[in-house]
């Protein structure tokens, strides 16, 4: 889902989005983090804490603390 997400912002397809980039070299901005994580919540069916992208500013680090139980 959020390879999915950082591909159709950046107009690339998924499987060619560097799980291991920060999610700023992928080339999204704040506004974008914000919007991924609404959608993210959607995604969860929880909410989540809007510093994420932030503190775990990767996919593969995101993906991992969410789906340790991360808020």
């Amino acid at each position: 889902m959020l390879a999915a997400y950082v591909a159709q912002r950046t107009k690339t397809r998924a499987d060619e989005v560097d799980r291991s980039r920060r999610f700023d070299h992928l080339g999204l901005d704040s506004a974008d983090a914000v919007a991924l994580m609404g959608e993210l919540e959607d995604f969860v069916g929880r909410p989540l804490s809007a510093f994420l992208p932030y503190t775990f500013p990767t996919i593969e680090q995101l993906a991992r603390e969410v789906a340790a139980g991360a808020a």
